[in-house]
């Protein structure tokens, strides 16, 4: 069986969906085509890296493109020491809020690594320019002026992994990803490439996915990973809504991930 996106809008049925084919014992792709399209540079998180912090700079809007930017995310966290366990809440914040956030400048008080935020922006091949085009990296005063609606969620992980999600729609129009690892000065980031229209060949880089499924009759990508980026949609909308932090224990999802590399080379 093949699902393009995530599972469901609803926790409850994404994870009856995923406990029924363990029951039924049959082969299940889904997700975004984000994880296995092309990458600038063509880099994978080394298997058992000591991740500290991750993040995903992204286009879109909510219950949608949010989806393609936690797989984005996920596809690399799920390699860290020790597997994945799960994620313990989620929060979310949009428009004054987000601006607000950036300057708190670490995670631990209420922002982000800006260290992270930069080196995403910096692998963009779409990063907005001011008319005049003098200075490739834009100012804060301009971000706010160009993007006019923000959104941003941020999760902590069961194990203490710390993740930033940023819609950032006027600033960016692609996927990038970076994350801190324990013991390197820099951090590791990549564009996450996808091949405009018409070809859009990052569709038939999933759909490569699925027919390997049906042939084989296993899944080359982990349900697990889907099952964890619906739950982050979920809990993040619900967060943008109630306007507080989502506990989620319910979100316990172990696994570990493949050691081979699934994303498209040239």
């Amino acid at each position: 069986m093949f699902n393009d996106k995530h599972l469901s809008w609803k926790w409850s049925w994404a994870k009856e969906m995923v406990d029924t084919l363990r029951e039924m014992g049959f082969g299940y792709c889904a997700g975004s085509s984000l994880p296995v399209t092309w990458r600038m540079p063509a880099i994978n998180m080394p298997y058992e890296a000591d991740i500290d912090e991750v993040m995903c700079v992204a286009i879109g809007g909510i219950d949608s493109y949010d989806l393609h930017a936690f797989e984005t995310i996920q596809c690399m966290a799920e390699r860290h020491k020790g597997g994945e366990t799960g994620v313990a809440w989620v929060e979310s914040m949009r428009g004054d809020a987000v601006w607000k956030a950036m300057k708190g400048g670490s995670f631990e008080v209420g922002g982000w690594d800006p260290g992270l935020f930069e080196a995403c922006l910096s692998r963009s091949q779409t990063l907005a320019q001011p008319k005049t085009f003098s200075h490739p990296y834009p100012t804060t005063a301009q971000m706010r002026e160009w993007v006019k609606d923000p959104i941003v969620y941020r999760s902590q992980y069961n194990d203490g992994l710390k993740g930033s999600m940023l819609l950032m729609n006027g600033l960016v129009g692609d996927f990038t990803f970076a994350a801190r690892i324990n013991g390197r000065n820099e951090p590791l980031s990549a564009l996450f490439y996808l091949p405009p229209a018409p070809n859009v060949t990052y569709s038939a880089a999933l759909m490569s996915k699925a027919e390997e499924t049906f042939v084989t009759g296993k899944s080359p990508l982990p349900i697990e990973r889907t099952l964890l980026t619906s739950g982050l949609v979920e809990a993040g909308v619900q967060s943008l809504a109630n306007g507080k932090r989502i506990e989620t224990p319910y979100m316990n999802v172990n696994y570990d991930a493949p050691r081979e590399s699934t994303f498209a080379r040239m």
